[in-house]
């Protein structure tokens, strides 16, 4: 009995060290990508951003193979169309907030590039 308590715990344990590791990457994109929401107003870091985007295409990627591909291999009861609706679902997801971040760091680089090369009005 007490042998199944300690593994209880242990596992619950790994879940919220896990769980903690994740925000804890996702912090960390966030965290580097930040200085793009004042591009416009001061200079910013393109290795901090490029990096931001960079752990950011990793993370998503890990978080899909994560959520789809690993869970197909240990559940051995799967079905179909279950299993095709959800990794559309997510191919959607992940496609969907990666095209944004690139769409949102091409815009903010154009109108960065736009501003730097209009003459200055004194």
């Amino acid at each position: 009995m007490a042998d199944l308590k300690a593994r209880t715990v242990l596992t619950t344990l790994r879940k919220i060290r896990n769980f903690v590791i994740e925000i804890g990457k996702w912090g960390i994109v966030l965290w580097l990508l930040f200085p793009l929401h004042r591009a416009l107003n001061e200079r910013v870091d393109f290795t901090r951003v490029v990096l931001g985007i960079l752990l950011f295409v990793l993370f998503a990627g890990k978080l899909f193979y994560d959520t789809i591909i690993d869970s197909w291999r240990n559940n051995p009861e799967r079905k179909p169309a279950k299993d095709l609706l959800s990794m559309v679902a997510i191919v959607t997801v992940i496609s969907l907030v990666v095209g944004i971040v690139i769409i949102f760091v091409g815009l903010l680089v154009f109108e960065y590039l736009k501003t730097s090369t209009e003459p200055n009005q004194e």
